[in-house]
């Protein structure tokens, strides 16, 4: 899938090649809603276990560089609150999972000189453990931290979709659905309490971001 949708931005920005706003370097702060998961398939499959929704914020910077007014690459550095509330045995839990995130990415834009324009982003991603917690359902801290039992770095994908609109010659909002997800184990399967033989988890969000653009020419 990420193959397919990197070729179609490619021949995109070949098809329509032309310089005028787009190209150049940009500027942007960025902010998500989102909801996280810590997907799991040993847990899903225990009936003492639920997932609830669990819902939180990423927020950081970009900077992007247009090849011309429809194809680029851009980078991202954002600081993500992460997790998964759940029901074990009848007891709420939420597992707070804090990360510095830095998705690069190939972009892709129709025509920025009109109002609204169409934003396409796809790439890698790496995330960077800050701090981990267990809470109870009030929030209190179970413990004061189980950084360890996670991994400090995972890997994966994000994919973003949405639009632009023109405030000025050089400034835009954005609005995108974003959704990653991590290829690798965000439990460290050293840790003296892992489980041998337990599933993989791996991390996910799903939000809108929202953002505002400058044009730097």
């Amino acid at each position: 899938m990420k193959k397919f949708f990197t070729s179609v931005f490619l021949i995109a920005g070949l098809v329509f090649n032309k310089t005028n706003a787009q190209q150049g370097f940009s500027l942007s702060v960025k902010a998500t809603p989102q909801f996280s998961f810590l997907q799991n398939k040993d847990d899903n499959n225990n009936a003492n276990y639920s997932t609830k929704a669990t819902f939180n914020a990423s927020f950081g910077l970009g900077a992007e560089y247009g090849f011309n007014n429809y194809l680029g690459v851009g980078i991202d550095a954002l600081y993500s609150l992460q997790g998964q509330r759940y029901v074990l045995n009848n007891f709420e839990y939420n597992q707070k999972v804090n990360y510095v995130k830095v998705p690069i990415y190939f972009t892709y834009n129709s025509d920025a000189s009109k109002p609204i324009s169409f934003i396409g982003k796809i790439g890698p991603q790496v995330s960077f453990l800050t701090d981990a917690n267990l809470t109870n359902k009030n929030g209190e801290k179970i413990q004061p931290s189980n950084k360890d039992r996670y991994n400090t770095a995972t890997f994966g994908g994000v994919a973003e979709a949405g639009a632009q609109y023109k405030i000025a010659s050089q400034l835009f909002l954005t609005t995108l659905a974003r959704f990653d997800y991590d290829f690798t184990n965000a439990e460290n399967d050293k840790f003296s309490g892992y489980t041998p033989g337990r599933a993989n988890t791996y991390n996910s969000t799903i939000g809108l971001e929202v953002g505002l653009k400058y044009m730097i020419n």
